[in-house]
């Protein structure tokens, strides 16, 4: 496990993608395909990758690739946009099918060629553009892949060991757990384009993000009540997060209607929101418990990431500037010390209800040595009224008896003179066919043990 982890580690680092520096150009503005040859139109230089928040639409880039004498790729790694069309000498290129994100791929050539990317935005205008020599882009596509590789892997090992602790240690705290995870991995599911790749460019992205990034909030509702008892300890902040979540998911409705970004981005923001409230309340419960440290530092990794990926897009302001293998480094992280914290928390909890077990059949054996005259079943007047036609009154002076107390003590308890207690207990004799009211406690106890076991 170590090794894989610290190789994913260093497969990150070297598969981090710097901004091409080509000679590239764009305008944002919708203009007919046929008039995109125009030299009238005024293009603006491209420095860095369209970053633009909630400016989207649709963008047009003019690319003028030099001579060549490989194959070259032209691709937007960016898991939102399926909507992208290439054009070249008045005719369009088509994309690469089976793959992750919108790519193309022009052949090699000897002089300097002019091509037009059209770019429709649905979502927010994120709109980052490489250009890489053929073998250099599969190669880059490899390693791509051998981290998803060890990353899902990583992940289905994780939740394979919560969903077999829920079923041998029986803590729901692993189940909800599960929740959480399967909606961690969902971001990398979309945003590493492996839903694109099985489902294809087909717009689903936008619909699968809006419907799937709210699994981990929910997730956290039942793993904040059930780990660190956060609906016990701050109800009401605890409220106001389920509330976020809920607006949230009719914003993600809204959108779904309409392919609104403002209910889109929303979404996102108020999801965040809700695990931004979780983190800030496990801190807050920091001295308090120990688990909800546990909390802040591993939900606190992954999720300054989300933030650069749910939230600082709308805005236009790049917060850390990390590749995608940072979130996923942090959420591996994040669910190993979870897991390990989970296990440390169930095996306290058996622990703790195997002593008090030890306790409680301990107390209940002291208190039969202590009680034992006490000890008996609902029933055992009822039954010693039937089979030794004892009276009530007999029947509370013999458990008197069996308490060890003294004629004058059973005539105190109960108002009468000691020779009616005598006179009680020659009647009680007779009845027990005993010679001593020393028989009679022993024949009631007896009589009450065995009605004991018989139950």
């Amino acid at each position: 496990m170590m090794r894989l982890f610290f190789l994913l580690i260093s497969i990150i680092f070297l598969q981090m993608n710097i901004f091409a520096k080509k000679d590239l150009s764009y305008i944002h503005e919708e203009i007919p395909t046929d008039s995109i040859f125009s030299s009238a139109i005024k293009w603006q230089k491209l420095k860095t990758p369209i970053y633009n928040g909630f400016d989207n639409g649709v963008y047009w880039f003019k690319l003028n690739l030099e001579p060549s004498t490989s194959d070259q790729v032209i691709s937007i790694p960016e898991s939102h946009i399926s909507r992208s069309n290439l054009y070249w000498n008045k005719g369009e290129i088509k994309k690469i099918e089976k793959a992750r994100y919108v790519t193309f791929e022009i052949k090699s050539h000897k002089e300097k060629q002019t091509y037009y990317l059209r770019v429709n935005c649905l979502l927010e205008a994120r709109i980052p553009i490489e250009i890489t020599a053929r073998k250099e882009y599969h190669t880059n596509e490899t390693l791509d892949y051998i981290i998803i590789a060890l990353y899902f892997g990583a992940v289905l090992a994780i939740l394979l060991f919560n969903l077999f602790s829920y079923i041998n240690l029986k803590n729901k705290v692993h189940l909800h757990y599960l929740i959480v995870c399967t909606g961690m991995v969902m971001t990398p599911f979309y945003k590493d384009g492996v839903s694109a790749l099985l489902f294809g460019l087909t717009g689903i992205n936008e619909a699968f993000e809006a419907i799937v990034s709210g699994i981990v909030a929910i997730g956290g509702i039942y793993f904040t009540a059930s780990y660190f008892k956060m609906h016990r300890e701050m109800p009401k902040t605890w409220k106001l997060a389920i509330f976020a979540i809920i607006t949230a998911y009719i914003c993600s409705l809204i959108f779904l209607g309409t392919r609104t970004l403002f209910f889109f981005a929303a979404s996102h923001i108020l999801l965040i929101i809700a695990l931004d409230i979780f983190v800030l309340s496990a801190i807050m419960l920091w001295k308090k418990s120990i688990y909800a440290r546990f909390f802040a530092i591993a939900y606190g990794i992954p999720l300054i990431a989300a933030h650069e990926y749910f939230v600082s897009p709308y805005f236009a302001i790049p917060l850390f500037n990390v590749p995608l293998g940072f979130f996923k480094l942090g959420s591996v992280i994040e669910m190993i010390i979870f897991s390990y914290a989970i296990t440390l928390q169930t095996k306290r909890l058996i622990n703790k209800n195997n002593l008090l077990k030890i306790e409680l059949i301990k107390y209940t054996q002291e208190l039969k040595t202590l009680n034992k005259g006490l000890i008996e079943r609902p029933d055992t007047t009822e039954e010693l009224i039937k089979k030794f036609s004892l009276t009530i009154k007999e029947i509370e002076i013999l458990k008197k008896l069996s308490l060890n107390m003294t004629n004058k003590e059973i005539a105190n308890s109960q108002n009468i003179s000691e020779n009616t207690v005598k006179f009680h207990i020659k009647n009680i004799c007779k009845k027990l066919e005993v010679n001593s009211k020393k028989d009679a406690k022993q024949r009631y106890l007896h009589t009450s043990e065995e009605e004991i076991i018989v139950s």
